[in-house]
């Protein structure tokens, strides 16, 4: 049995405020938002012309990177930018949601973009499988396979920018880019000239 010493002050037990019972404030997470790439409108066009249309999946799968990253899923960025007319609808629709989310919205269905995208692609690959019923200058058409981009990449654009991401960075050419350019545009002028001359 404990003995208490009566020469000892009494103890008062700790005064209980509305501070003491009040719940602890919830901690607030900021919103992650998936780095995408969208380099300018002139970078873009030239890009995708000199390299006959490589740099479009190159976009594709820069993207899809992004979105795999953000949403910690194995969405195989390297095969759905070598199968972007397939995935194409499905890229479109995700790119749109995440620019919604920051109240941007394009100027055109994601899935109208999708289809031109898809019967470009379409059209400009029959010349390699029916040359003699199309002829064999329609894969020219192959190289208009941008145009559908040029609105998603304007709208990634805006997203960046309402989340002060900048874009300079992107918009940037390298000697690579530049090198690229300079023989990619050659080789374009020399197919141009010898399909006219050709025909």
């Amino acid at each position: 049995m404990e003995v208490q010493n009566p020469y000892l002050p009494p103890v008062t037990p700790p005064e209980i405020t509305a501070a003491s019972t009040r719940a602890p404030a919830p901690v607030e997470h900021e919103e992650v938002y998936p780095e995408l790439f969208a380099p300018s409108t002139g970078k873009l066009i030239l890009m995708s012309l000199t390299t006959f249309g490589l740099y479009t999946l190159y976009w594709f799968y820069r993207n899809w990177r992004a979105i795999a990253e953000h949403e910690g899923e194995s969405l195989w960025p390297f095969w759905r930018a070598v199968f972007a007319p397939l995935w194409v609808f499905s890229g479109f629709s995700r790119l749109n949601g995440y620019a919604s989310s920051r109240r941007r919205q394009l100027a055109f269905p994601p899935v109208m973009l999708a289809l031109i995208y898809f019967l470009i692609n379409f059209a400009g690959n029959l010349s390699v499988f029916f040359p003699r019923v199309v002829g064999r200058n329609s894969w020219v058409i192959s190289l208009l396979v941008f145009l559908p981009l040029l609105p998603v990449n304007s709208l990634m654009r805006r997203y960046r920018q309402s989340l002060r991401m900048g874009t300079a960075y992107q918009d940037r050419l390298t000697v690579w880019h530049v090198l690229v350019i300079v023989f990619g545009g050659l080789l374009l002028l020399m197919a141009l000239a010898g399909m006219f001359l050709r025909g």
